[in-house]
């Protein structure tokens, strides 16, 4: 990409098949390029601010700086534009973060979600039908937000876009949106956009992490200080006359992970009463990491001969993890159909290892009384008894294990919710009545490090 020039304009032009050309100021003032759709470059490798460009008219020169050219002894005007070219996007891995020109470090925020929260559709439909279809959700927001930054709060506003992350809404689009909105509320916001499912997604704690540990210059921010205001609130149909019901919680959850206190954009803004709402039917805040292994407590979960064990559970209810930990360190051959493919390779290996005379457990979901039943007929054929554990982790449970495991980055494959509801549908509680000589239930107990553990007691879904 060469520069050319032609009736006082300057401009960047690429081979023939290239980008179209792109023109350069000529007031001065810097046209910062890197890989996105002007330049065509997507190679990630390249940065979206990789070069500085400042044009010259005088000269019909272009002076190109990277940003890690910058050094001291700089004059104004060049310090001028570095402050400018230091604020604006930083594109991170699931993360946009923008900065906006005049934003401090302060040891309180005062956060909010955008969609819903402080803009609203102009057309009046649930989703935006482009990137100019917007407006501010109620006049009073502004000059809230005027008096916020006047009593020292950190403005920021925390917002999932996963139509980012899947290539529905282009982010160079979404970005010119956010800017936009920027200028018309004429207050400096940092803004950190969640494009992916993950730990920056609402109502995990990622993106506030990111803005103590990363976006705050060090300064610590005081959480009983500062303030979270978004409309994913769990409030049900009818909250308040003809309004619909909140499409999550994810909101709400976001500040209860936290710890900040919480307001709709109703209660902040309008000073309306509290509404009604409701949290999700799992609260992973209770997990316990004490209890007992298995009930009845008189149970012994190990058999000194050879026996069938077969589990029962969602995946994700933490069968492997336990009878890794209790039975196949003790001696028992693991069976499992993740690792041999199939149920007749399961049944083989199971009939082989009674044969020498060991003990068997049976790792797999085992929903209904057909797949139990090929592992008790093996116990029989072998002269040996069969016990059923079951795991007592809900539904709901298991898909909160299930995004826990994916945002620890486990090597277990995902689980998606369409097995988990077919699990569901296919489940017959067992009974003695199917030839098993004991059943014996396994509450789930958590068991992590401090750091992992407190990741998994936040709320992963709204």
């Amino acid at each position: 990409m060469a520069a050319a020039e032609a009736q006082g304009r300057l401009w960047l032009e690429s081979p023939s098949g290239g980008p179209p050309p792109i023109f350069l100021p000529l007031d001065g003032e810097a046209l910062v390029l890197g890989r996105g759709p002007l330049t065509q470059v997507t190679d990630r490798k390249c940065s979206r601010k990789q070069v500085e460009l400042l044009a010259d008219p005088k000269t019909r020169t272009v002076a190109v700086k990277q940003e890690e050219e910058a050094k001291d002894g700089a004059t104004e005007p060049q310090k001028k534009r570095r402050r400018k070219f230091s604020s604006g996007w930083k594109n991170l891995e699931k993360l946009l973060v923008f900065t906006a020109p005049g934003v401090k470090p302060r040891g309180k925020v005062a956060a909010f979600d955008l969609d819903g929260t402080l803009i609203t559709t102009r057309s009046g439909k649930v989703f935006p039908t482009g990137p100019n279809d917007w407006r501010i959700l109620y006049p009073e927001i502004s000059r809230k937000l005027q008096e916020l930054d006047t009593e020292g709060y950190k403005l920021v506003i925390f917002t999932n876009q996963m139509g980012i992350g899947r290539g529905k809404l282009p982010a160079e689009e979404f970005k010119a949106k956010v800017e936009a909105v920027l200028e018309k509320l004429e207050v400096p916001f940092q803004v950190l956009v969640s494009t992916h499912a993950g730990l920056y997604r609402k109502p995990v704690s990622g993106m506030w992490d990111y803005l103590q540990d990363q976006a705050n210059e060090g300064m610590p921010i005081s959480i009983k200080d500062s303030i979270f205001v978004g409309d994913a609130a769990g409030r049900p149909a009818n909250w308040a006359p003809g309004r619909k019901k909140d499409f999550s919680c994810a909101d709400r959850l976001f500040a209860l992970n936290l710890g900040l206190p919480f307001s709709t954009p109703e209660e902040f803004f309008l000073k309306w009463p509290t509404a009604r709402f409701e949290l999700p039917a799992f609260d992973p805040r209770t997990v316990s990491p004490a209890g007992p292994l298995c009930l009845p407590e008189s149970s012994s979960l190990l058999s000194s001969s050879p026996e069938v064990v077969v589990a029962v559970g969602f995946p994700g209810a933490g069968k492997s993890t336990f009878l890794e930990e209790h039975l196949v360190s003790a001696g028992y051959v693991h069976i499992n159909r993740d690792t041999l493919g199939s149920w007749q390779r399961c049944v083989n290996t199971c009939e082989a290892a009674l044969k020498q005379g060991k003990r068997v457990v049976i790792d797999n979901t085992n929903p209904d009384i057909q797949s139990r039943a090929r592992y008790i007929q093996c116990a029989r054929d072998a002269g040996v008894s069969s016990r059923c554990f079951l795991f007592e982790a809900s539904l709901e449970q298991a898909r909160h294990n299930n995004r826990f495991r994916q945002m620890t980055g486990s090597s277990h494959p995902p689980v998606s919710d369409v097995v988990l509801f077919s699990y569901r549908k296919q489940f017959e509680a067992p009974t003695l009545a199917e030839g098993f000589a004991e059943i014996l239930q396994i509450p789930f107990r958590l068991c992590l490090k401090p750091s992992l553990e407190r990741l998994y007691r936040q709320f992963s879904e709204g």
